[in-house]
């Protein structure tokens, strides 16, 4: 996968005096490959070339991270900032908020979706992003629409994390059921395509059997977010990469989103993610939070011990390093 990244997006995430030419260099000689550096208007750009085997480092945040751990051993000094990882306050008071004006009735299946978050806005105003947001998105190559596709879009290009947003008022009865598809289901995507299903994808209906979702690929034109909006489920999640890329690849329909679920993305950074939206919905469309925090995650992650000979790490290493490096 190939990705644009402004070196002042990434200045957001990693605090270093590192050149651009210096971390080009770097970052190529230990991980994701700089292809090259090249400018747009005034802005310095790194064409980031990332295997397929690093879901992790696709995003902004992910090539930080990769820095900050490369540069330092080039006797270069760098600190990764805005850690999304870290708890932040946001991601508390989801845990306690007690907002509950407009409630949804979710029914998931954890073997296709291993974790659910969403939340509802209420009060949004749909329009044209601030040029901060749209000269981001465009330098990375992804079309500004407005304000609300704009943050999950941002979402997705920062930290790898995919996110969706649905009209409210167009889920039937308020209710979102996901599940494996029928053979021959019908939905209409974003973009107008009618897909026909061959069975077993994941989709979401709602309280009318409608299909919403085509899950992990793209969102149903009939719950899309129009300029009339006035209440929005912003929806994060995960799903089994297997499925994800049965479907895109039977459908012939190849998303950015299909590209990092197929891969399998971290279920930890769902919720932070998720904190960062609201707090974009709230500063650039003027809505609310209007419900509880809605979290569906039956097997969180447990940090686990591996045990390793140090003659052994050496051996693969190639190189003896101190016990604490």
């Amino acid at each position: 996968m190939n990705l644009l990244i402004p070196d002042l997006w990434l200045r957001e995430y990693i605090k270093t005096k590192a050149t651009p030419t210096q971390i080009k260099e770097y970052l190529s000689l230990c991980g994701p490959s700089v292809e090259r550096i090249h400018t747009e208007g005034k802005e310095t750009m790194y064409d980031v070339e990332v295997t397929s085997n690093r879901p992790d480092s696709m995003s902004i945040f992910g090539i930080a991270r990769e820095a900050a751990a490369i540069l330092p051993r080039f006797g270069i000094a760098a600190k990764l900032i805005n850690d999304p990882y870290q708890d932040t306050p946001e991601v508390k008071d989801l845990h306690t908020s007690g907002v509950s004006k407009k409630q949804l009735a979710i029914k998931t299946d954890f073997a296709l979706n291993p974790r659910w978050t969403s939340v509802v806005i209420d009060n949004v105003t749909v329009k044209d992003s601030p040029e901060w947001l749209k000269k981001k998105l465009e330098l990375t190559g992804i079309r500004s629409l407005n304000n609300v596709i704009d943050i999950t879009n941002y979402l997705m290009r920062s930290y790898g994390q995919p996110a969706h947003a649905f009209d409210y008022d167009e889920i039937r009865n308020h209710t979102m059921i996901l599940r494996a598809a029928k053979k021959g289901e019908q939905l209409t995507t974003l973009d107008g395509k009618i897909h026909t299903l061959p069975g077993g994808d994941i989709v979401i209906e709602d309280g009318s059997g409608r299909l919403i979702d085509l899950c992990g690929i793209m969102g149903a034109k009939n719950s899309s977010i129009k300029n009339t909006t006035k209440t929005v489920v912003l929806f994060l999640q995960t799903y089994g990469p297997l499925q994800i890329r049965k479907t895109s690849m039977t459908l012939a329909h190849r998303t950015e989103a299909a590209t990092l679920f197929e891969k399998g993305i971290d279920s930890e950074l769902v919720l932070p993610a998720l904190a960062r939206g609201i707090g974009l919905m709230e500063e650039l469309t003027g809505g609310k939070i209007a419900s509880k925090l809605y979290d569906f995650y039956k097997h969180p992650f447990k940090p686990y011990t591996v045990s390793v000979k140090r003659l052994k790490l050496d051996d693969y290493i190639g190189k003896r390093l101190a016990d604490r490096e």
